[in-house]
This record gives C-alpha cells, structure tokens and sequence, in this order.
C-alpha cells in the first residue's frame, strides 16, 4: 500500500532536514563565523575553528592557549508547490520560522612543535523543520487516509466519497547533531604536520505532525477524525579524523583532512499521542553519517592580501541510509557530493580584515527523484546544486582578540521533483535560499 510506504519512510525525516547553509545533504560545511566570511577554510592557520578544518595546522599557531566560539542565525526559505490531488487546484508550503541558535566552541593549546585541541560542535542537521500549514509529507499521507476511509464506509454502507478535506496539518520537527572532539597535532618538520583525533556524536530528533481528515457526508457517523505523530529518535557513535599539512615555501599551505564515517542507528521512541502508527516504539534505522575528505590551499599573495582555495568531497554513497520500497540503497539513489571554492582576505588595517568567498556544490545524483520519493522528509528541505557567496569582517579589538562578523547567502537550483502517489505522478516544483548570519570571537593567550 502507498500509505504504509509513506509512512515507514517518513521515519527519515527526523535525520534528513538539515540547516542548508552547507553542501550536501547530511554534512555541514558552516562550522564556525570565519567560514561564513570566507567559505574556505580547509588550508587556514589562523583561528582555533581549524580545529575541524584543519587540525595539522594547529601546530602553526603561536605557543598558548587559543580558543574560538561562535553561533550562525539561519534565515531559510525552502518552499515547494504542485497541484493537489485531493482538490486538483495549485498548493504552496514554505519553511515558516528561522535557526537562532547554532553554535560551536573549539579550544587547542599550542607548545614548541605539538597541540592538543578539542571542540564541541554541529558537524550535522542541528536546525527545526516547521511546517505550520502542512507540506507534501502530510498531503500525500491524508491522501492516502482519505482513500481508506472512504473504502471502508463504502464496503460497510456503499456510500462513496465519504470524506472529502483535510484539515489542520502541521509538521514539525527539530533535530541535533551535537559531536564532541579531542584530538593531538605534531609538527614532523618544519615543512609537515600531522593530526588526529576522534569525534563522538550524539544525534537527538523530534518530530511531530497532525492532519484531520474532515468534510464528512454522512453527519454524525462521519465526524472529523484528527491524526497524530510524535516521536523522539535517538543515535550516537564513533568516528577519527587524520590531518596532514604541507608547508612547501614560505606564505603557501596544503592541508588534506579526512573524517571517517560514524555509524548512527536510531532507536524509536514514540509517545503514548502517536495515533497514526508511523513509528514502532523501540524500532531502529539506520542513518550514518557518511565520511568526507578536503583539500585546502592558501597562499599569501601579498603582506596585506590572503587567497584560499577548497575542494571537498562527500562519500554518502557508503553510508547506510536504509533501503527504498523497491530494494535500492537509497544512499546509492543520492549519490556522492563534491564542492569547490575560493576565497580573498584583505588586511585593510592592522586591525580590520575584509574577506569574501564563494563554495559551488554538485550532487552526482544516480536516481534524484527515487530519493525524493524515498526520503519524504528531503523535499522540505530541498538539496540541489547550489552557490554559497559569503562575505565579512574580522576585527582585531586588542591583541588576542578577534571578532568575526559574516554572512553567507546560498542560493539552490529549483527543481521539478516527480512524486508517485499510488496511480499518481505529482510534479513538485521546489526553490530554496538561505541567509545565514554569523557571529564569533578568536582568542589567543
């Protein structure tokens, strides 16, 4: 039955909705204030965010403590729209409230030629879905119900079209990441530096959504009939981080980390409201977080004048994100992701520094609309290829402390999504844009 595959796929939404000032559809790439004023920061030495960026270079920064904190506001606008199979006119939902808060803190501490760093972070997800009027997931699931409904009061009575609306929809869901690091660089030789170190994440979702099926015929043997969803989900697991960096001349840097993939299952825990059914209590499903590698160069091309550069690349198709209706992984349906970028700092002053950047993202989609189809959740969220144009400011207040302002503004291609909804192919026509403004302080003693 379509609705029993609605249903059983939209337990992913819990781990597919994510903050979208990133490349890909789980990992994020905006993890600190100097990304959201750069875009790249693969190959930087600057800051203690390289934490996550570039661990080898640790080493690079000056002997003492240095510790870097941060929190992004993301403004995202993913709406999608197609015609209702329920009343056969135009339908229109959109993301309704923003992300304040998502914020990170990395600390290393830096001795003659080793470092030692840590860091409590979002490297995932870490934003809230909210669909107040309702969205694709829940129109396609009264769909369904209505469907039932009406063949069982037809079997019983043989009146047809027993119920004709819907009613109250709303979905809404929030979702956490939160991943704890620690790890040691070493400096082999005044050329190379080496990293590692491992990560733990502790995944937390929660979901919620309601519809009523209404418009009865019959009066009081058809009266409104309210459905409910409410689970928590929750997921935790092991991962490293190797790091390596380059110094070959004096003013040019290459750095290469890799993070491995964690194995995240998470276990169901539905609450006594759920009435749908959706989710079994205890159940558990797979969604790891897949592994990635970057590349990062900079040069410092004048005393006053820094240019970066960043290739990554997002191995999703190795994770295991479970299986469609049909069999297929559905990671093999998303394909791999890779990215690229460049970005220019400006030492306008000894105190002010201007920078600007830009990150290009790809999805090598194998099947998109089998994984629309599949993760039902995704299309509220929407991932396509997309431009992410950052710009800001870092300002030295006094020796030791830097303040970084910035803001990142992403921009997705739309996309016609197909939907099949049992004899039904619905177009889906998808637009999404984010503004994320960030803001941090460096601190070096």
């Amino acid at each position: 039955m379509f609705l029993k595959r609605v249903l059983i796929v939209l337990g992913i939404l819990g781990v597919v909705f994510v903050p979208q000032a990133r490349a890909q559809i789980d990992n994020l790439t905006n993890m600190s204030a100097e990304w959201v004023r750069l875009a790249n920061r693969n190959a930087a030495t600057d800051a203690a965010d390289i934490v996550v960026y570039n661990p080898a270079g640790l080493a690079s920064l000056s002997d003492g403590f240095h510790l870097n904190v941060s929190n992004q506001t993301l403004f995202r606008k993913p709406q999608h729209e197609f015609v209702d199979p329920i009343t056969s006119g135009p339908v229109s939902f959109e993301q309704d409230d923003p992300d304040w808060f998502m914020p990170n803190v990395y600390a290393a501490y830096t001795k003659d030629r080793w470092s030692v760093f840590t860091g409590i972070y979002i490297p995932g997800n870490g934003a809230s879905l909210d669909y107040p009027d309702g969205s694709i997931t829940t129109r396609l699931i009264g769909l369904e119900l209505i469907q039932e409904i009406n063949q069982q009061i037809f079997d019983a009575f043989g009146v047809e079209n027993a119920y004709t609306a819907l009613a109250n929809e709303s979905i809404e869901a929030s979702s956490l990441y939160l991943t704890g690091t620690i790890g040691g660089t070493y400096r082999v030789t005044d050329i190379v530096s080496l990293a590692a170190g491992v990560r733990y994440i502790r995944a937390e979702n929660d979901i919620e959504g309601e519809l009523t099926v209404t418009g009865g015929i019959l009066g009081e043997m058809t009266p409104d009939q309210q459905f409910v969803v409410d689970v928590d989900q929750s997921a935790d697991g092991w991962g490293f981080v190797l790091g390596i960096q380059v110094v070959p001349v004096e003013d040019l840097v290459l750095a290469l980390r890799y993070e491995s993939e964690v194995n995240l299952n998470f276990e169901n825990d539905v609450h006594g409201s759920d009435n749908l059914g959706i989710f079994i209590d205890g159940e558990m499903n797979h969604r790891d977080f897949p592994a990635m590698i970057g590349f990062g160069v900079s040069y410092q091309i004048t005393p006053e004048l820094r240019g970066e550069a960043d290739f990554n690349w997002f191995f999703q198709e190795n994770a295991d994100w479970g299986r469609s209706e049909t069999g297929e992984r559905i990671s093999d349906m998303a394909g791999d992701v890779w990215s690229w970028g460049l970005s220019a700092a400006y030492q306008a002053t000894p105190e002010l520094e201007v920078s600007a950047g830009f990150l290009y993202t790809d999805h090598l989609w194998d099947d998109m609309d089998g994984y629309f189809q599949s993760a039902t959740g995704a299309i509220e969220t929407l991932y396509s290829d997309n431009w992410n144009l950052s710009t800001g400011i870092g300002y030295l207040i006094r020796p030791g402390i830097r303040l970084n302002l910035g803001v990142a503004f992403t921009i997705w291609e739309d996309e016609t999504i197909l939907i099949n909804a049992g004899p039904l192919t619905i177009p889906v026509k998808t637009e999404n844009s984010t503004t994320t403004a960030a803001v941090g302080v460096d601190i070096s003693f």
